[in-house]
């Protein structure tokens, strides 16, 4: 962090519904060192899955008729991969309004904005773990963004802007995050906001960048 920016931060998180808005406090936010979450990064790759047990119970039961039980079991394949599999942001982009749903969203045509104008940002989630509690399966996310200028500067950045807690009796798999910034004290030229999602139930991490310009 090394310019004093004020981000007012609105942020979303949905679960085939959407979940109320948490809204940060507008602050001046100055430069300062903050100690990191433990949290480990993310592996390389995808570790190795079986599946083959839930694909032989989804064959028999679909050849049986027994349609709910096959999707049951693909449900379960799927799950078996996406807690194995690194946190991963399928889809990231800025949209011209609140979306309404997972997939249920409006596209930016332009990455252009005036200076000033908030930026409505939205992104696919996978891969995010659960933590158990009786039949309760609990989600716990954190999230960090870093505002750089295009050649790699850092303007400005903070750890724990917005933390993401839900509780579910599904192993919820279609997430989507929904964030807007709004940068103040910006010169017109281009930037990168870096967005990094930590999460603590799976010990995973990821972050995904999206360039834009401010214009007069």
């Amino acid at each position: 962090m090394r310019s004093p920016v004020s981000i007012p931060a609105v942020l979303v998180l949905a679960l085939l519904f959407a979940v109320p808005a948490a809204e940060a406090q507008t602050q001046q936010v100055t430069p300062t060192q903050q100690a990191p979450d433990r949290v480990a990064p993310a592996p390389l790759g995808p570790t190795p899955t079986d599946i083959s047990a839930e694909v032989r119970r989804a064959q028999e039961a679909a050849a049986a008729g027994r349609a709910v039980e096959a999707l049951d079991a693909l449900d379960e394949a799927a799950i078996a991969i996406a807690e194995r599999m690194p946190l991963t942001i399928r889809r990231a982009t800025f949209v011209a309004e609140e979306p309404q749903g997972y997939g249920v969203f409006n596209p930016r045509d332009s990455t252009s904005f005036e200076i000033g104008q908030p930026l409505l940002v939205y992104a696919e989630l996978a891969g995010q773990g659960w933590r158990r509690s009786g039949d309760i399966f609990r989600t716990d996310l954190v999230l960090d963004f870093e505002l750089r200028r295009a050649d790699g500067q850092s303007l400005v950045a903070q750890q724990a802007f917005n933390t993401i807690a839900t509780a579910s009796r599904r192993r919820n798999r279609e997430f989507f995050l929904y964030v807007t910034y709004s940068f103040s004290g910006l010169e017109p030229g281009d930037y990168v906001v870096r967005t990094t999602v930590r999460d603590r139930a799976g010990n995973k991490q990821t972050a995904f960048d999206l360039t834009f310009a401010v214009r007069r």
